[in-house]
């Protein structure tokens, strides 16, 4: 699997908008800190969890974990998310055909843009609140 550097940088952006992740196996990766010392056989510095347990290990556990390493979601994590943000599926089809993610080879990068969108959305209904 690759991802595009603009993938990884909008993965960025979700990590810093807040996007709930906890790692399991079957989840790819960035190593951020240059913390993995073997080759990746994917692109430079993108793994894949395969053996949780030795990953957990070695880094020093969950916390430490996802403090240095950024959650790739694939297409499918990417529309699990976007379910759990509620985002409808007729709007996530209308986004792909708009943009023609599909014709373009960039529909993983469209979800990213929408997760985004849905977290902000989240967070100005949170700061709208208003206590009586």
């Amino acid at each position: 699997m690759q991802f595009s550097d603009e993938e990884i940088k909008l993965a960025r952006e979700l990590r810093e908008a807040g996007l709930a992740w906890e790692p399991h196996s079957g989840h790819y990766v960035h190593d951020e800190t240059g913390f993995c010392k073997q080759t990746s056989p994917f692109q430079e510095k993108v793994y894949f969890i395969l053996n949780y347990d030795y990953f957990m290990k070695s880094v020093g556990g969950v916390v430490r974990f996802k403090q240095i390493m950024l959650w790739l979601p694939t297409w499918d994590d990417a529309r699990r998310q976007l379910k759990l943000l509620g985002v409808p599926d007729a709007s996530v089809v209308d986004r792909l055909e708009h943009t023609r993610a599909i014709e373009q080879g960039n529909e993983r990068f469209i979800l990213y843009q929408l997760i985004k969108s849905a977290l902000a959305e989240q967070t100005a209904q949170v700061g709208s609140v208003h206590w009586s």
